[in-house]
């Protein structure tokens, strides 16, 4: 190859070189910006709350026979359950609403494990459950308190327990965590004041998880996966949504 032909290759070459290092210099720079920016950064959690009522009821209701005459026995369930549907229809629950179990039947002298001289009147033990599904959850808590004239009726009340459900967090759910990121940003203002700095983008965030609890209990829910449900630990009518989350905030100078 001529002096002439090896001038261009060189130029050409001269010209590639140039452009690398430009370009690493260019990745390099950037590189170290990015890690100075993410070291500029706070992690803040925000929090916020709502006070909601109950608008689903599941209320269980058992009772239980004893007898040594299976036929009597069975007799005298039909007559417990139908006393029970009869007071729930009084207090105004739809039949669709009410639901009994199936029954349940011990036999004390099949039981390996029985105490001697087992009474033959108290051979069986029949139990049975009737459950309530309603919305009318003032309706369920007006009733729950007058079970006595069941008692005074002669049956013999073995569970009473209701759950009380909230069962809209989903539309309430955007509100709260627009609440909850505001918060979070509040509190990350205060650090980039205290560091002569001013908050930036989000860098990452983590919605955690929401809880629905009692609105007057102390124990609320326990921790769940992140935007999780955590059922309630008291059932009680006036409950209280909880959500927190966690936010990592650039810090611009």
């Amino acid at each position: 190859m001529d002096e002439k032909s090896r001038l261009p290759a060189a130029l050409v070459l001269g010209l590639l070189v140039a452009i690398g290092l430009a370009a690493a210099g260019y990745f390099v720079s950037n590189t170290i910006y990015k890690g100075r920016a993410a070291s500029n950064t706070v992690t803040v959690k925000g929090f916020a709350e709502r006070d909601v009522k109950a608008d689903l009821a599941l209320w269980q209701i058992s009772y239980s026979l004893t007898g040594g005459d299976l036929a009597q026995l069975y007799a005298q369930s039909s007559a417990s359950e139908k006393t029970l549907t009869d007071f729930l229809a009084q207090k105004g629950f739809a039949k669709t609403e009410i639901k009994s179990g199936p029954v349940q039947l011990e036999d004390l002298l099949a039981n390996q494990y029985r105490t001697n001289n087992i009474p033959a009147d108290k051979r069986y033990i029949l139990r049975n459950t009737i459950s309530v599904r309603s919305t009318a959850v003032e309706r369920v808590d007006g009733a729950t308190q007058a079970l006595n004239d069941l008692i005074r009726q002669g049956i013999v009340l073995t569970g009473n327990a209701v759950d009380y459900q909230f069962t809209r967090l989903n539309d309430i759910k955007a509100a709260m965590l627009r609440d909850a990121t505001k918060n979070a940003r509040d509190a990350a203002q205060q650090f980039a004041n205290d560091a002569d700095s001013r908050v930036g983008s989000i860098q990452s965030a983590n919605q955690g998880f929401f809880s629905v609890g009692s609105r007057d209990s102390a124990a609320q829910g326990q921790g769940g996966g992140d935007g999780g449900y955590v059922p309630p630990t008291a059932s009680t009518i006036d409950k209280k949504v909880r959500v927190v989350v966690t936010l990592t905030y650039y810090l611009d100078r």
